[in-house]
């Protein structure tokens, strides 16, 4: 009969038997081993402290790599400097789940931060959101841009084309349109925390019935416009039902609508001095011509998508394709120049 609890195990890899208590191998986790009665698989587990057949694992267990270890230990440091906290605590227990870094705040909040180096699949991520949700524990997930949880390197700058996978998209959107990314390798942090918004990707194909042509855009890829983080103060927030912690850093597309809406009132009041027009009239402006204004900042392809298809964040701007004087295609917004003064 199996045990559920096992305390001596063979080591598959160093070939002998060792006994829990007495000279474990360093990180036993990581090694191979197997019952010394049975025969059969069994893991290390470090929580409980003993060996369990394989099925018996907790949920959230998997063997911690150098990375997964060094973003935990960021956290551990770095969380207590930003916030007032009442205990901390690595890998704790909760019930049916492992926070990675487990705080309890001064005002009675609990904080869990996630960090992920290794691939996880959306619905996973859910299931633990949700269960923390229910425990009224507020997350935070990070992921390792040079981990194996992404399917391209994230880097903390702007990127026009860059592969996301769906566990990305997913978190992006859990996080009102911003994701935690921090570069890991080994010992060391190469890249503290930062967030990315994502925004579609597109390339404009050309079509034998139109001379316009159309965008496509690609589900795999995105465009990345870099945010700040102000703050390590962490916010606790309710947002779609769910319990989540962030930081203090503004959503990109909040900002970058700012910035072109301050930029279409000076293309109108530039309108009326220099060519006489009124207030009532509609002016045509080029997409290009605005989005020059603010690409240093948040590239093209976010204050693209928010001019054409934002009407939340910029209201009364009519989208228009033309042709310009050499037969290209131009894309175009007509305003009504009273709306933004």
């Amino acid at each position: 009969m199996e045990s559920n609890e096992i305390y001596i195990a063979y080591n598959v890899e160093l070939g002998r038997i060792f006994k829990v208590g007495y000279g474990l191998p360093k990180n036993p986790q990581n090694y191979t081993w197997t019952c010394r009665n049975c025969k059969k698989p069994v893991f290390y587990n470090p929580y409980e402290k003993c060996f369990k057949h394989r099925g018996k694992k907790p949920e959230d267990f998997e063997p911690e790599t150098l990375e997964h270890k060094t973003m935990k230990n960021y956290w551990y440091t770095v969380f207590p400097k930003f916030n007032h906290i009442k205990s901390r605590h690595k890998e704790f227990w909760l019930e049916d789940q492992v926070a990675d870094v487990f705080f309890e705040l001064r005002d009675g909040k609990k904080v869990a931060i996630e960090c992920q180096n290794s691939p996880i699949i959306a619905k996973k991520l859910i299931e633990r959101t949700k269960k923390y949700t229910k425990k009224n524990i507020y997350v935070l997930w990070v992921f390792n841009g040079s981990g194996s949880c992404v399917s391209e390197e994230k880097r903390p700058c702007n990127s026009d084309k860059i592969r996301v996978l769906k566990e990305e998209r997913r978190l992006h959107n859990l996080y009102g349109g911003r994701i935690y990314y921090m570069n890991v390798i080994g010992e060391e942090v190469v890249e503290q925390p930062y967030p990315i918004h994502f925004s579609p990707y597109f390339e404009n194909q050309r079509l034998k019935t139109s001379i316009y042509g159309h965008d496509k855009y690609y589900r795999d890829y995105q465009s990345a416009t870099l945010g700040t983080i102000f703050s390590y103060n962490i916010l606790c927030i309710e947002y779609n039902g769910y319990y989540l912690a962030r930081f203090m850093d503004k959503n990109m597309g909040i900002s970058c609508a700012e910035q072109l809406h301050m930029c279409l009132k000076e293309i109108c009041l530039k309108k009326l001095k220099e060519e006489f027009l009124t207030e009532n009239q509609e002016v045509e402006v080029p997409i290009n011509s605005i989005i020059k204004l603010v690409h240093e900042e948040f590239g093209y392809f976010l204050p693209y998508s928010i001019l054409k298809r934002s009407k939340k964040r910029i209201k009364r701007v009519r989208f228009e394709r033309k042709l310009d004087n050499n037969y290209n295609i131009q894309d175009t917004i007509v305003i009504k120049i009273s709306d933004f003064l």
